[in-house]
Formats: structure tokens, sequence, C-alpha cells
């Protein structure tokens, strides 16, 4: 039961990173008043670019700044609920990757809509700054990918450890594994951040990986990624997991803050968490 709530819930997560990008030809309202973020990364956004008080509604698993996890919640990223939304009267829907029942709604009911990719740290920062644009933001988006650049620049370490990023593991059980590929923003800032991911020639996003590659590839460290916080006996399965593999306990990493897992305005802070587990 464990592994079937755990998997949704990360999931959540990563949502959206599929690519997609679409603007309803809705006139924007100058500027928009009544907005609603349809998915927990574009809330973070939006609320970092001092536009948090224009949002009316935000989508379930939105838990950060804690102003934003305020905001009534208009359903989850995949299934949102549409009488809610337009109950809240929105002049602008903020989505991510390929929203198309948002897209539809929108369209439908004359509501302006804008959806960005945030598969990458590149589709990041473009985010950024079209949300920035789109919300009279200009200043404060260029002052985020500033200080987003600077941390970067400062996490980075001279030799790169082999790493595995570890995804879906829930304790006591290793069959659900899956990690990360390139051309995602875990991937990237798992390098940036002295990591050297041991699946980098994969072609797919977010592979599943079998216990015989992972032990063949013999990673120096395991990034143990959770969605939520673990008490400590659920730590403690977690690394006597691994080390049934025959990996010691002293190579595993485990990393709770799940705004790790989310394509945001806290990915330097994240890239500083990983940092430091990697090359303390």
């Amino acid at each position: 039961m464990r592994g079937r709530l755990i998997l949704p819930l990360l999931a959540a997560w990563l949502t959206g990173c599929s690519s997609g990008e679409k603007l309803v030809s809705v006139p924007l309202p100058p500027p928009p008043q009544r907005i609603i973020c349809a998915s927990p990364a574009v809330a973070e956004i939006v609320f970092v670019l001092g536009a948090g008080e224009r949002v009316v509604g935000v989508s379930e698993f939105t838990t950060w700044p804690p102003a934003a996890a305020a905001k009534l919640g208009i359903g989850g990223p995949l299934a949102p609920n549409r009488e809610r939304i337009l109950a809240l009267q929105p002049d602008l829907i903020l989505s991510q990757g390929k929203s198309e029942g948002l897209a539809a709604l929108a369209n439908q009911q004359r509501i302006a809509f804008m959806t960005l990719p945030l598969d990458s740290l590149a589709d990041l920062r473009a985010a950024i700054t079209g949300f920035a644009t789109v919300l009279g933001a200009e200043a404060q988006g260029a002052a985020l990918l500033h200080d987003m650049e600077s941390t970067f620049a400062a996490c980075s370490r001279p030799d790169p450890v082999s790493v595995f990023v570890a995804l879906g593991h829930v304790p006591g059980d290793l069959s659900g594994l899956m990690t990360t590929g390139p051309g995602t923003f875990l991937h990237e800032i798992v390098e940036l951040a002295g990591g050297r991911n041991i699946f980098a020639d994969v072609s797919v996003l977010w592979p599943r990986v079998s216990h015989e590659a992972l032990i063949r590839r013999a990673p120096a460290l395991l990034l143990d990624f959770q969605a939520a916080p673990l008490d400590t006996p659920r730590r403690q399965a977690l690394t006597a997991d691994w080390e049934r593999l025959g990996f010691r306990a002293d190579q595993v990493r485990i990393l709770e803050e799940d705004y790790l897992l989310r394509p945001g305005p806290r990915a330097a802070q994240a890239a500083t968490r990983i940092a430091n587990a990697i090359q303390p």
C-alpha cells in the first residue's frame, strides 16, 4: 500500500514535465489581477516574482510559500476542478507542460491562458522570463535569474562524483526504482552540484532501472530522493535496502526536501543542498 501512495505523490511532484507551450488567443488583462497557478512549480515562480497577492487559486500539492499553500485549491495538476476554476473568475491561468484540458477550458470560457515546459533548467529560465513578462514583473525575473546563476556557479566542483539518482524508492521495496536521464532539471542540478549521473547515456527522461544495471555501473554515491519527510525507522529501512544490494551505508544520501523535485525558483537552493550531500 505504501508504494501505491508514494509513486503518485512523486509523479505529482514531477508532473507537467512533458514539453508543451500554448497561449490561448484571448487578450491579456493589463495586468492580470485574478490568476490561477495550475502547478506547484508555477505557483512558486509567480509568488517569488511578487505577484502572489493576485493569485486566487492553486493546484493540489502546492506547499510553498505558505501564502501560496493558503490559497484555494483547484484540484490536482492532472485533474483540475472545472467548477471551482470557473467560480474563481480568473482572468489568467498559468500552467506547466501539455495542459490540454486546461487549455480547452480556457479557450471555451475566453480566459487568457499560458503554459510553458519545465523539463530542463533552460525551460525554467525561459518560464521565469515568460511569466515575469506576462505579470509585468520583468525586474524581479531578471533579479531571480541573476541570483540563481550565481548560486549555480558557487556549487560547481572540480572533481565530479559518480552518483545514482534514486526515485520512487519505498522503504523495504526496491522493485519500482526510477532515475533521471539527461534533459531533465534534476539531472542538470545534480551535475551542477558535483555529481556525475551514471545513467546520463540513456534516451529516456525518467527511466526504470534494474538492480543489475545499477550494480554494474557501480556509483560512488546513492542519492535517494524522497517526495516527503520520513521518520527514523523508514530512513533506516531505505539504507538497509541499499546494503542488501551490496552498497555501504556511508554511500547513501537520503534527500527528503520536496523542493528538490520541483523545477521552480528554488533550483539554486536545491543545487546547494545536493552539493553538500555529494561533497560535504
